[in-house]
């Protein structure tokens, strides 16, 4: 989901969701594009840099009123110096110049999002949906993915579950590999009484992104409980322990867990906490572990990986699945 938080260094959630917005730059210019990385990526680009931006779309739009790309630019520029209704208002002057403006349409739906507008984002998603979910690349459309997700997301937040669930997997079939999506995904399938399933989707978006990135883990805990599965809530409490920087409380919760149903998940939090501290020779034994129950465990494959600087002989090549 949207988050404003801004952590002052890009994460592995970062980069994943880089593919999303990347089409935006290509569609209307570098500009746009811009603005939406800040956003969507959580990182303060500063003040200066900011306004800068700003005052010099402002230019632009002064100088040619009438220029949808001067328009589209503008509104990034105020969405990524957080001024959001300004982004809204220049985006709604964007779709009186062309009504299917795609960049304006999911713009605008990112912005009123962002002020929890939702009922006026879900209309500009939808329309942007039903303007572009027919046609030879609508397949592998990026924007039209995320106005899937954002959509989703949007659902979810409003406790419309069962709808959301038909949107995400809409969003996911274009990008199996939205973490974020998965991760809203998961939240919608415990509420509707499918907990199995949201497992599964929470586990696919923390095998994405394992490390800064808590919402997965904490939504976890919900979902094992409705399992009845002791183990798990244990593991993933230990995971939200580990994801919130508290790696003894977590070496402590995982630690019990490695021999029983939850032993390839507490191993691999095990190594990503023992990473976390330093400890690389602990992370590498435990990755080790893993692979030597499953030599195509993706997880432990990357993780060791990047201990031994990627050129590790001791993991297998990645030919499995997750």
């Amino acid at each position: 989901m949207m988050r404003v938080a801004r952590p002052t260094t890009i994460t592995d959630k970062t980069l994943n969701r880089i593919i999303l917005i990347a089409g935006l730059g290509l569609l209307i210019g570098i500009p746009l594009f811009v603005g939406f990385y800040f956003v969507e990526r959580h990182v303060d680009p500063g003040a200066r840099m900011a306004d800068r931006t700003v005052t010099e779309a402002e230019a632009a739009v002064q100088a040619d009123p009438k220029s949808l790309a001067a328009r589209d630019h503008l509104a990034a520029a105020y969405v990524s110096a957080d001024r959001f209704a300004d982004g809204v208002t220049q985006f709604t002057e964007a779709l009186k110049i062309d009504s299917k403006d795609r960049a304006a349409l999911l713009g605008r739906g990112i912005a009123y999002y962002q002020q929890k507008q939702y009922d006026a984002a879900a209309a500009d998603l939808q329309t942007f949906i039903t303007g572009n979910s027919a046609g030879e690349f609508a397949k592998q459309d990026p924007q039209l993915e995320q106005a899937y997700y954002e959509l989703g997301a949007i659902q979810v937040e409003q406790g419309r579950n069962t709808d959301a669930v038909v949107t995400l997997e809409k969003a996911l079939k274009i990008n199996a590999g939205d973490a974020d999506a998965l991760y809203s995904l998961g939240v919608a399938l415990t509420r509707t009484g499918d907990p199995a399933k949201g497992v599964l989707a929470l586990k696919q978006a923390v095998a994405f992104v394992p490390t800064d990135w808590c919402d997965p883990y904490a939504a976890l805990v919900p979902a094992y409980q409705a399992l009845g599965s002791a183990d798990g809530v244990a593991y993933a409490n230990g995971m939200v322990s580990f994801c919130s920087g508290s790696y003894a409380a977590a070496t402590t919760a995982l630690k019990p867990l490695t021999s029983g149903a939850m032993a390839t998940d507490a191993l691999i939090g095990l190594a990503l906490t023992s990473a976390k501290t330093g400890d690389r020779d602990a992370a590498r034994a435990y990755y080790q572990q893993v692979l030597a129950k499953d030599p195509t465990n993706q997880s432990a494959i990357i993780g060791l990986s990047s201990i031994v600087g990627g050129t590790s002989s001791a993991a297998p090549s990645p030919s499995g699945s997750k």
